[in-house]
Parts: C-alpha cells; sequence; structure tokens
C-alpha cells in the first residue's frame, strides 16, 4: 500500500498546481488520503483457532491459527503504520460468541479489545446478551452519583472483576442512533444500588447512546453514524428490558443532518442490521458515502457501489471506473462487510472536498502467516488462562437471570435465594446456591471430547452437516428420557470451523469448539405443539432468511431439522397467494405433517421468555425440563422436572423469575454424551438433504438449486431476497 500512497500524494502534488495556474489566488482544492479499518463481529474471539479462509480468487484454504485479537491487532497497526490518517471501527457482536464471553458477560475480551485503540463501536445483538444491565454499564456512562455499577446479584457473580460489582468497562466510544430507553418495562424511580434501575417516564424513548462521532482525518471531518442491530426484542425477552429499538431508518435523516451541522464533510455509517439491509440503506440515502456492513457474516471482497438502480463491484486491488465515480457523485454508495474475526478490512479512500474520487478495498486475513501483537497476546493469554489445563484453570459458573437474588430484601421481592451473604468482609458467594445450580464450566476449554472425519461449519443459510448434528443429539438425547417426536438448533451463523484430517486438521472437536457453537445458555425443554403451529414457525424463520423486502429480513439461517424430518421448499415462485408459502411439504418419520396431530418438539427455551416456547416457536403446551443429576458432571444422569411455580408474569419489571431446574440440561451436555455415544463424526451419516430446494410449480415438485445472489453468487444470504420478482421490496 506504500505504492498508493506514493500514487496519491502524487495526484495530490498535481492537482494543487493545476489550481494554482488555473485559478490564481483562488482556494486550492482539498485532497485527502483516508483509510477506514474495519473489523466486526469477533464474537468474543480472544484466542487464534483452526478457520477456512476465503481468498479473493475464490479458492477455499484452511489455516490452523487464525483469527483472535492479537492477530488482528498486528493487520491493524501494520496498517496504522501505512496510513497514519485512519480510522479504527469496530462493528457489532464483540462481547458475546464464546465459553470465555459467556461465562464472565464478556469481561475476558475486555482488556484486549480496549488494547485495540478502536476509535468507535456500534453494538451488535448479540451485544445485548448478557443483559442490559451489563450493556449500559460497559458501554454508557454511569450517572454522576454512581458508586457502583447496576448488576444483579447473578451478573455480580458471573462477571470477572476479581470481586469488584462492576463489569469491565470500554474505553472506546459507542454510537446508535436507534436504540432507546423503554420506562414501560421498568417504570419508577431507580431503586438502591446494586439492583438494576428503572427508568424514569420522563426518559422514555431518549437515546441511549450518541448517534454519531466526528474525527478530523487528513483535513477532512468524517462522521461515524452508528445503528445497532434492531432484532434484539425478537430475541430472548431478556435481552432488552429497559430498552427498545427501532430499525434506524426514519432516525437516519436527522441524525445525517446533524452530522452535516456538525461539519461533516463524510458520512460513514456502521451498521449491525446485516448485508440486506444495509444495501438498501446504500439505495435509500444519497447522503451516505460509506457503510461499513456487519451482523450476516458476509464476506465482501469486491466492495460494492449501491445506486438507486444498480449495484457494481470493485475488484480488489483495482480503483473506481471512470463510470463508478460518476455514479458515486451522484450519490451512490459504498458498501463492505467482513466475516467475524478472520479478517481486518482496510477501505482506502481518496476524497476531494468531500467527495470520494477513487477507492481501494481489501478484506485481509488474519491467517497462520500473521503475528501475533506481543502486547494484545499478552492481556489475551492472562485472560485464556483461567480456562486452559494449568494452574490458573477454574470452575465458572452461568446464572441466567432468575437463579438468584439479592441479600436484600427489597431488592429480591420474588424471595430468591441470593448469590450474595453480607459479611463483615463484604459480600462473598453463597457457597451453597451458588454450587448447586447454573451451567457449570468444570473442565478446561482445550479438553478434546470428540472427532470428525467431515469439516464442521455453520456458514450456510439452509442446512450444514454441523446443525444435522445438533439436531440429531438433541433428538437422541432427549429421546432417551421423554418421548420425543422432533428436535430442532437455530442456524447460529457463528461458531469456530473444526477442520478434519481431510483439510490438514486433527479432527479433534474441543469443549471450546462446542461452546462456540452455542455460547448462549438455555435450558432443554420438551413441549407439546399442534402440526400447524410448527409449520408456521418455520414459515417465519424462512420469511427471516429471504424476504423480498430487506428491511424485513431477520438473518441469514434456517433451522437444523432432526434427522427425521424433512422439508421441500420453494424459493423461487412462493409465497404468493396461489401457489401457498416457501414450505411445499414437510415430512415426520416419513409421514406428511399433520396440522391437527400434536408433536412433541424437544430443544432450547430461552430464560425469562412465556412459557410457551421452545427454540423460536410459541404456542406450546405441557413443558417439562431435562435437568443433570449433578451439575458439575455431564454423564451424571437426566430427569425430567416440571416448570418451577411461578407467581404472575415471569419478567416483573427488572426481576426474572426462574422456570427451569436449577441444573438444567445445556445443548453442550447434549453433544458431549451423543459425541461419546456415537464415535467420531461421518459426513455419511449426517448428510446434506434434508431440506431440499422444488420447483413447486411442477407435479411432483422437482428438485432445483438453491438461489442465489445476482449481485455475488458467493453470498450465503441472498440480499435482494428470494420469491417471484412481482413481490414488494
Amino acid at each position: 500500500m506504500k505504492l498508493r500512497k506514493f500514487r496519491n500524494s502524487f495526484a495530490r502534488a498535481a492537482a494543487v498546481s493545476l489550481t494554482v495556474s488555473l485559478a490564481g489566488t483562488a482556494s486550492l482544492a482539498h485532497a485527502a488520503d483516508i483509510t477506514l479499518i474495519q473489523i466486526a463481529d469477533i464474537h468474543g474471539t480472544l484466542v487464534p483457532h483452526s478457520a477456512v479462509i476465503h481468498d479473493a480468487d475464490g479458492t477455499e484454504r484452511y489455516a490452523d491459527a487464525a483469527g483472535g485479537l492479537a492477530k488482528l491487532a498486528t493487520v491493524i497497526n501494520d496498517i496504522r503504520d501505512d496510513n497514519e490518517d485512519s480510522l479504527l471501527v469496530n462493528v457489532g457482536d464483540h462481547t458475546h460468541g464464546t465459553a470465555e464471553a459467556l461465562f464472565t458477560v464478556g469481561d475476558a475480551i475486555m482488556p484486549a479489545m480496549n488494547a485495540l485503540g478502536i476509535d468507535v463501536s456500534v453494538p451488535g445483538n448479540w451485544d445485548f446478551g448478557h443483559g442490559p444491565a451489563v450493556f449500559r454499564s460497559r458501554f454508557t456512562p454511569l450517572p454522576s452519583n454512581a458508586t457502583t455499577c447496576f448488576l444483579p446479584p447473578n451478573i455480580r457473580l458471573m462477571s470477572n472483576s476479581e470481586g469488584v460489582p462492576c463489569v469491565t468497562k470500554a474505553t472506546y466510544p459507542s454510537v446508535a442512533i436507534n436504540l432507546f430507553n423503554n420506562a414501560a418495562d421498568l417504570p419508577g424511580a431507580p431503586g438502591p444500588l446494586p439492583s438494576p434501575p428503572g427508568i424514569p417516564f420522563a426518559a422514555h424513548h431518549t437515546p441511549v447512546l450518541p448517534p454519531f462521532k466526528t474525527f478530523e482525518v487528513d483535513g477532512e471531518t468524517v462522521a461515524v453514524i452508528g445503528i445497532t442491530a434492531a432484532m434484539v426484542q425478537q430475541m430472548a425477552d431478556v435481552f432488552s428490558l429497559g430498552l427498545e429499538f427501532t430499525q434506524g431508518i426514519n432516525e437516519l435523516p436527522a441524525a445525517i443532518a446533524q452530522a452535516k451541522a456538525a461539519g461533516a464533510d463524510l458520512i460513514v455509517v456502521a451498521s449491525e442490521l446485516g448485508l440486506s439491509q444495509n444495501i438498501q440503506i446504500g439505495r435509500d440515502f444519497d447522503a451516505v458515502d460509506v457503510v461499513l456492513s456487519g451482523h450476516t457474516h458476509e464476506l465482501t471482497h469486491e466492495a460494492l457501489v449501491v445506486s438507486k438502480t444498480k449495484i457494481d463491484t470493485v475488484p480488489v486491488g483495482s480503483g473506481l471506473t471512470h463510470g463508478q465515480k460518476k455514479s458515486i457523485a451522484k450519490g451512490a454508495t459504498i458498501v463492505v462487510e467482513l466475516s467475524e474475526d478472520y479478517y481486518v478490512g482496510r477501505l482506502d479512500l481518496d476524497v476531494n472536498n468531500g467527495t470520494i474520487t477513487d477507492l481501494e478495498w481489501n478484506a485481509i486475513p488474519a491467517d497462520d502467516s500473521v503475528a501475533e501483537d506481543s502486547t494484545v497476546k499478552a492481556l489475551a493469554d492472562a485472560q485464556e488462562a483461567q480456562f486452559q489445563a494449568g494452574p490458573a484453570f477454574h470452575p465458572h459458573v452461568v446464572m441466567p437471570a432468575g437463579y438468584c437474588g439479592s441479600p436484600n430484601p427489597a431488592q429480591n421481592p420474588l424471595g430468591l435465594d441470593p448469590c450474595f451473604v453480607i459479611t463483615p468482609s463484604g459480600p462473598q458467594p453463597n457457597g451453597p446456591v451458588t454450587q448447586e445450580r447454573g451451567l457449570w464450566l468444570a473442565e478446561p476449554l482445550n479438553k478434546v471430547v470428540g472427532s470428525t472425519n467431515t469439516l464442521l461449519t455453520r456458514h450456510d443459510d439452509l442446512e450444514t452437516v454441523w446443525n444435522n448434528v445438533i439436531a440429531d443429539a438433541l433428538l437422541d438425547v432427549t429421546g432417551s428420557v421423554a418421548a420425543v417426536d422432533i428436535s430442532m438448533t437455530n442456524g447460529f451463523r457463528f461458531g469456530y470451523d473444526i477442520l478434519s484430517p481431510n483439510e490438514g486438521g486433527s479432527g479433534d472437536i474441543t469443549l471450546a469448539d462446542l461452546f462456540s457453537h452455542f455460547p448462549i445458555s438455555p435450558a432443554l425443554v420438551v413441549a407439546d405443539f399442534s402440526g400447524d403451529i410448527i409449520e408456521r414457525s418455520l414459515e417465519v424463520a424462512l420469511d427471516g432468511v429471504f424476504n423480498r423486502n430487506p428491511y424485513l429480513q431477520r438473518g441469514g439461517w434456517y433451522l437444523g431439522l432432526s434427522s427425521n424430518m424433512t422439508q421441500q421448499i420453494d424459493l423461487d415462485n412462493r409465497p404468493l397467494s396461489t401457489s401457498g408459502e416457501r414450505i411445499v411439504k414437510t415430512t415426520i418419520n416419513n409421514a406428511p405433517l399433520d396440522p391437527g396431530k400434536s408433536y412433541s418438539f424437544a430443544s432450547c427455551y430461552p430464560h425469562g421468555n412465556p412459557l410457551d416456547r421452545v427454540c423460536r416457536t410459541p404456542g406450546g403446551k405441557n413443558h417439562q425440563f431435562f435437568q443433570l443429576n449433578n451439575p458439575f458432571s455431564y454423564q451424571s444422569g437426566i430427569s425430567l422436572a416440571p416448570p418451577e411455580p411461578i407467581f404472575g408474569p415471569v419478567i416483573q419489571g427488572p426481576n426474572v423469575q426462574r422456570i427451569a431446574p436449577k441444573a438444567f440440561l445445556h445443548p453442550v451436555h447434549v453433544l458431549r454424551l451423543f459425541l461419546d455415544s456415537n464415535g467420531t463424526i461421518e459426513e455419511s451419516d449426517f448428510a446434506l438433504g434434508r431440506v431440499q430446494t422444488v420447483n413447486s410449480l411442477v407435479m411432483p415438485p422437482l428438485p432445483v438449486p438453491a438461489p442465489v445472489s445476482a449481485i455475488n453468487p458467493d453470498f450465503v444470504q441472498i440480499p435482494e431476497g428470494a420469491g417471484p420478482v412481482l413481490m414488494p421490496r
């Protein structure tokens, strides 16, 4: 990139000379060389791990040690050394996604994140996954009279702060135009610390974070506007207590106007809405110069030049064409996205008086060839040591909301057993309570717990071998305890790629691998649902992936189905009222799904949700939870338990009642039992084909390839959506 800087310096000098010769004493045109550095969707990853690297030429290769914050730091520092006129922007989902983050409510990643020198950050949906009290304590300024953080007792026990009743704060600023206080959830004045505060009614719908931050870079004023994920209120109910989220589209014009009034020459939007919605922002908002996209984990090796009528691409190593420069001058937007911690994005911009005149974009792999920055590595290793075999290892626990209460009765209206007891030396963990409940990490994360002869990833939108394994494990293990007809798993796109010997890996599956694919703490439950409810829920999930209106796309994944289920879906011709919904046919145990029949469905229950949910499906009844006989041992035996008795709503203000057993069964427990009994994973046992795309306009429906994006066939999710072209956008 030194050559590019020299070229730009030469061009800038020539432009100045030409301006002087033509205009005499007129004002000189200002040209700037600005580098935007992007990291995105790190998902709590502290240290390097195996990964599939996708190169710009379309090839794949396999890395034993890619990603991790110390490698990202090396790439970031190299870019800064090349161009000091740079900004580091973090785009969402960084404090959640691994065991290290789960068992410390994100604290483990924060020392290394703070050391990266992030200029500005926008939160992602999973940054709310530890609850709003953690989010507020970490990313927002505390009230001037506060002496501690507003953390409930379960979070105080889980945090990694050496007994200090607060989570580790971010030292970098966060921005978002679409995150607001919601007094309807937590009415009233703040109570005594340390319980979560209420929100005065006067603060209702006031912003939680600033909308943007401005920077002076090489003589230009750059405004970075944040848009957080709009889907948080569709996730577990406890994630958004006291918060409300909008799409951000209604707020964006005012934020742009405010940034312009503050002197902004360049408008950059850092958005966790996902690539589909961020492309649409480029279509809808001429004033936006750049969108740094996150959430959907797509990899844009080619920068997208988005205008109202078309989308062009800028190949790696190339600048803008003459036509693209004209398009940008008329309001086209540059859109780029990265996939997790495997890459650092570098967007070099030539800017002339607030107009982008040329660019170069590179998604730089943080692969085996990249050395780890020693400073950040030391911070990461210090946190990692408590999770790996060795003298620093110690057990950790996740206690979801409702699993323990405050020792102060006024703070504990539900009468929950306290996590802490008050002693002369201060609050201390309440031993019997903390030892008998919650999700325990009793073994080091580097413990090998299984093996595979096939590549295991979760980066496809409809079906993966690994999702099939997880769904089968849920059916097999829960079905050994209760009568279970079906199981499904959420198709999260995060998680380490697990390399088999075929890819040059060891084939080992570690405990860290399992938690990277289930870095949440749901209980496992079985309940009864009608066939009609099950199919309607699956239609909702498909609509969130393939809706023709990008603003209605929820995320880039479908659910994983257990081996006794199959589906035919039509993504080309449906939905239309004349042809039905996207699902053409669902079978369970080789029989068509019966809308009027009751099926027992076993999967996840998010703590704090209404007691009618399994996975993402509402409308169930007769819930029974699975529990371990010993919370420290996944091999201790499993039994069924009814829901705990509750009084009134599950959520009462900031208080969440416990419904699941104290020692609830977790998906990682299930996967370990399944791996113990089934040996090495072979692709043939979990092969693709449970979800089949078909043409439903012929009888019988004929298999057809799944549709792909016209923008880039390598995109996992189709930004344009799928279905009849006549469907409204």
